[in-house]
């Protein structure tokens, strides 16, 4: 009898022909998805709308068809969303990089459901004690420390600019550490000595660890977007109140921030899914440093400017870092090993400057760190 995990990966893959109707599905719905979603979001963003179907026929049915899975959808996303429409050719150079990083995030996911995969049938086969899958974890650790050190120096001789250096050792870091994760946990599902709930706890890891990449997909194609300056914001008349309190929502750790926005607040001409994606880069970056402390997210009239102060209670900034911290994959000098991936305070600096504002810092060593977004008002007011 093939064994089953509770998520429904087989150690033997299911008939071929059932992955690839799965596969026509995936790329069939996600097609469709991208139409409605093109209202509220550039539709050079919107490949990542097809990165979970992929991961799921990438697990379920191994590399063959997460392959096809991934070439169809960058297919169909050329074909159907991307200028010029229905021809397989694109005709602004910006958008090539939105496809890239989407077909290079697919590819990944792919090979490592397949590593997964294998790693899975060989804990099957040796019956390992869950002590065994532990040592393992450990091992694969060590392997991606030894990876990152090799893609280092690797890119000593690789480099061409500054930015596509930084690309390059955001790659090797930001991709390899959730997917060595994601690989360690595939191997220790295959183990038959789990039990249910650590069956459930490593599945959770790995769903964990997906959202994570997809996440990051997010701000490499925010970023590139940014660079090639195609981030036009859709501008009017915006409540800046609703935006924060939605970008708030969107953080984790939702509970440690605090709203404070003055009452009759004016509106800001602005474009409200940039600024709630800039802000919630900025909560998430406080949080991140805060060290479990809260984090107040204050907005206020000041001579005739809105003014939107997030303050945390982190370790500080020293000054000599102030102009640093906002150039792309800058990361953070806070001590902490998850430091992020160094694009967000990046992205928080062209939205808002796209949209007529300014951020500057205000930070001494020890004592937390204020950034502060100013926006010339809207012609309007929350009355209206």
């Amino acid at each position: 009898m093939r064994r089953q995990i509770p998520i429904g990966l087989g150690i033997e893959p299911p008939a071929v022909w059932l992955g690839l109707v799965a596969t026509l599905a995936a790329v069939v719905a996600g097609t469709l998805l991208v139409y409605p979603l093109k209202e509220v979001a550039p539709v050079v963003s919107l490949g990542v709308v097809y990165l979970p179907a992929i991961l799921l026929v990438s697990t379920v049915w191994g590399l063959r068809l997460g392959l096809l899975a991934s070439i169809a959808s960058a297919a169909a996303f050329n074909f159907f969303q991307i200028p010029p429409l229905h021809r397989f050719t694109i005709a602004e150079e910006e958008n090539w990089v939105a496809l890239a990083a989407f077909v290079i995030a697919a590819i990944v996911s792919s090979t490592v459901a397949g590593l997964a995969r294998e790693r899975a049938v060989e804990a099957e086969r040796r019956r390992e004690e869950a002590d065994r899958a532990l040592a393992e974890l450990e091992t694969l650790t060590r392997e991606r420390d030894r990876m990152q050190a090799e893609a280092v120096e690797a890119e000593a001789f690789r480099r061409s600019d500054e930015l596509k250096t930084a690309l390059l050792r955001s790659i090797s870091h930001d991709l390899r550490t959730p997917l060595t994760s994601m690989i360690a946990g595939g191997s220790a599902l295959g183990s038959p000595t789990l039990t249910t709930e650590e069956r459930a706890e490593l599945s959770e890891a790995i769903v964990g660890e997906g959202e994570r990449l997809s996440r990051l997909v997010e701000n490499l194609l925010d970023m590139s977007r940014l660079e090639a300056g195609k981030a036009e914001p859709h501008r009017e008349l915006t409540d800046l109140a609703e935006v924060l309190e939605a970008a708030r929502e969107a953080v984790a750790g939702t509970d440690l921030v605090r709203l404070a926005v003055e009452a009759q607040l004016p509106m800001i001409n602005a474009d409200a899914a940039q600024l709630e994606r800039a802000f919630e880069n900025l909560l998430d970056n406080a949080i991140r440093h805060s060290g479990g402390k809260p984090v107040l997210a204050r907005s206020r009239l000041v001579g005739g400017a809105v003014v939107v102060r997030v303050v945390d209670q982190g370790p500080g900034i020293p000054e000599s870092e102030w102009r640093r911290i906002f150039e792309p994959f800058q990361r953070g000098v806070s001590g902490r090993s998850d430091t992020g991936s160094g694009l967000g305070l990046a992205i928080v600096k062209g939205f808002v400057e796209a949209n007529g504002g300014e951020i500057a810092v205000e930070s001494l060593p020890g004592q937390g760190t204020s950034f502060v977004v100013t926006f010339p008002p809207g012609e309007g007011d929350r009355n209206e």
